[in-house]
């Protein structure tokens, strides 16, 4: 009986460590096609113009609230 514990334990953990190393490559190749096409998620510096439309809208949102 221990010993059906420990091989439904074995099969589980090695399920989840498959799974796991199936992640990290899926991710690495994500990273890899994002460089490859010049997908970046760094953040676009704001304008003032920008900004003042976002000022407007909160203004606008604390106005009708």
């Amino acid at each position: 009986m221990i010993s059906q514990g420990v091989v439904v334990t074995l099969y589980g953990m090695g399920g989840v460590f498959i799974f796991l190393l199936l992640l990290i490559s899926c991710m690495y190749f994500q990273a890899w096609v994002l460089k490859y096409l010049g997908i970046s998620d760094e953040a676009q510096e704001s304008s003032a113009e920008d900004d003042a439309l976002i000022a407007a809208a909160i203004a606008v949102k604390v106005k009708n609230s």
